[in-house]
C-alpha cells in the first residue's frame, strides 16, 4: 500500500510540467513567478479577512471569514503545487489538493448563495448616508423640543411670579373691601366681590397648573416602577371620593413592572380614573385598570398595552383630539362639576415624556378606554389578546 502512495506521489512515470515547456527559462520564470505571486497573495489576503473580522464582528461573520480563509488559502496552495510540479511530477498530491479546494469552493458557493439575501439587506452607502442626516435632524428637532421646554418652563415660572402677585392683592383688595365696607354695600356688591375673590382663586389654580404642566418630565427620573403598587396607593387615596360616588375602581389583570416614574404614573392613571368618575351618569361608576399584551386599534397593533376603561358618557370621535389639549372641557361646569381641563393634558404630556403614547377609543354613550403605551413597539403583531371586562364593550 504504502508503494501505491509513494507511485501516486512520486512516479516515475510522469513527466514535470517543464518538460511541456521545453525547459525554456522564459516560459519556466512566467509560470513560476506567477504561481509564486498569486500564491503569497491568496496567503496575505486569509489574514487580512481574519483581521477583519476579529476587529469587527459586526461588519463581518466570523463564520463567513473563516469560509473565505480556506478557500483562498486552499488556491493558495493550489498554485504552489502548480509551481512545484514543474520540475518535480507529484501529480498526485496536485489533484489532491485540487479536490480538497473543489470541496471547499463548493462549499463556501452553497454558504454565499444561503447567506445572499442577509447581504443584500445591509444598508448601502447611501442608505448609511441618508440615516447619518435623519439622525442629525433628529437631533435638531430634539434640541428644538428642548429649547422649547426651556423656554416654556421659564415662561411658566414668569407667570408664576409675575402673575400670582398681581392676582393674590387683588383677591386680598377685595377681600379688605368685603370686611371693612362690607355691611354698607348692597348685596349686588358684596356678590360681586365674593366672584371677584373666586376668580382670583381660579386663576391661580391655572398658573400653578400651567407651571406643574411645564416641569413634567424635569423633575422626575425614570426607573422600574410597580404599577400594581401605585393603583393600590391611589386606591387609599380615592376611598372617600369611591365611597362617595358608589363607585369601583376594578384591576382586571395583574400588573407589569413598568419604565417610567411612580410620580408621573400615579399622575396619569389619577387623571384617567377621575376622569372617568366625573364624566359618567352611571348609577354604578366603575373604572377599569389592566394589562394587555397586544390589541388591535385603528387598523394597527398596540403592544404591551396598559388600559383604562370606563362606564362613563364617552366622547364623540370628532373631538377625541381636543380633550388633549390644555384648559379645554367639552362640557359647562353646571353639567359635571368645576375643572380645568388640565387633566388629559398631563397625562399625554407625562407619557410621552417618557417616550410612550396615549390612544384614545371611545363613543358617546359607550364610556371611554384609554390605551397607555409606555414602550411602543413598531413591529405589527399577527393576532391580538383579548381584552377583559368593560374593555370588550369600550
Amino acid at each position: 500500500m504504502l508503494d501505491g502512495w509513494k507511485e501516486l506521489f512520486l512516479s516515475d512515470v510522469f513527466m514535470p510540467h517543464g518538460m511541456c515547456l521545453l525547459w525554456r527559462p522564459d516560459l519556466l520564470a512566467l509560470h513560476g513567478l506567477s504561481d509564486v505571486m498569486i500564491a503569497l497573495a491568496y496567503f496575505t489576503i486569509p489574514l487580512v479577512i481574519l483581521r477583519a473580522a476579529r476587529r469587527r464582528p459586526d461588519l463581518v461573520d466570523a463564520k463567513v471569514a473563516r469560509l473565505f480563509a480556506a478557500f483562498i488559502t486552499a488556491c493558495a496552495l493550489s498554485h504552489l503545487a502548480g509551481l512545484v510540479t514543474l520540475w518535480l511530477p507529484i501529480y498526485g498530491l496536485q489533484g489532491l489538493i485540487k479536490a480538497a479546494t473543489a470541496v471547499v469552493s463548493v462549499y463556501t458557493a452553497v454558504e454565499l448563495a444561503r447567506l445572499l439575501p442577509a447581504f443584500l439587506t445591509m444598508p448601502s452607502r447611501a442608505d448609511l448616508a441618508a440615516r447619518d442626516e435623519a439622525l442629525q435632524s433628529s437631533r435638531v428637532e430634539s434640541r428644538r423640543v428642548r429649547e422649547a421646554n426651556d423656554k416654556l418652563t421659564e415662561f411658566a415660572h414668569i407667570a408664576s411670579h409675575d402673575l400670582r402677585a398681581p392676582m393674590r392683592g387683588i383677591a386680598n383688595h377685595a377681600r379688605f373691601l368685603a370686611e371693612d365696607h362690607g355691611a354698607h354695600l348692597p348685596e349686588d356688591a358684596q356678590r360681586r366681590l365674593t366672584r371677584m375673590q373666586d376668580l382670583c382663586r381660579q386663576m391661580e389654580h391655572l398658573i400653578v397648573t400651567l407651571l406643574d404642566f411645564s416641569r413634567i418630565g424635569r423633575d422626575e427620573s425614570d426607573g422600574t416602577v410597580d404599577l400594581a403598587a401605585v393603583v393600590d396607593e391611589l386606591r387609599d387615596q380615592m376611598a372617600e371620593t369611591l365611597a362617595e360616588k358608589g363607585a369601583s375602581l376594578v384591576i382586571d389583570t395583574p400588573l407589569p413592572m413598568v419604565r417610567g416614574s411612580a410620580a408621573g404614573l400615579s399622575t396619569v392613571l389619577g387623571n384617567l380614573v377621575v376622569n372617568g368618575l366625573t364624566y359618567n351618569r352611571s348609577d354604578t361608576p366603575a373604572v377599569h385598570i389592566g394589562h394587555l399584551d397586544r390589541v388591535e386599534q385603528g387598523g394597527r397593533w398596540l403592544r404591551d398595552v396598559i388600559y383604562v376603561c370606563d362606564n362613563g358618557i364617552g366622547i364623540p370621535e370628532a373631538q377625541q383630539e381636543q380633550v388633549f389639549r390644555m384648559f379645554k372641557r367639552l362640557h359647562q361646569p353646571e353639567e359635571f362639576g368645576p375643572g380645568t381641563g388640565a387633566g388629559l393634558a398631563f397625562v399625554r404630556r407625562v407619557v410621552e415624556s417618557i417616550g410612550g403614547q396615549v390612544v384614545l377609543k371611545s363613543a358617546p354613550g359607550e364610556g371611554a378606554t384609554f390605551y397607555i403605551v409606555l414602550a411602543p413597539d413598531p413591529a405589527e403583531s399577527t393576532d391580538a389578546g383579548a381584552m377583559p371586562g368593560l374593555a370588550q364593550g369600550a
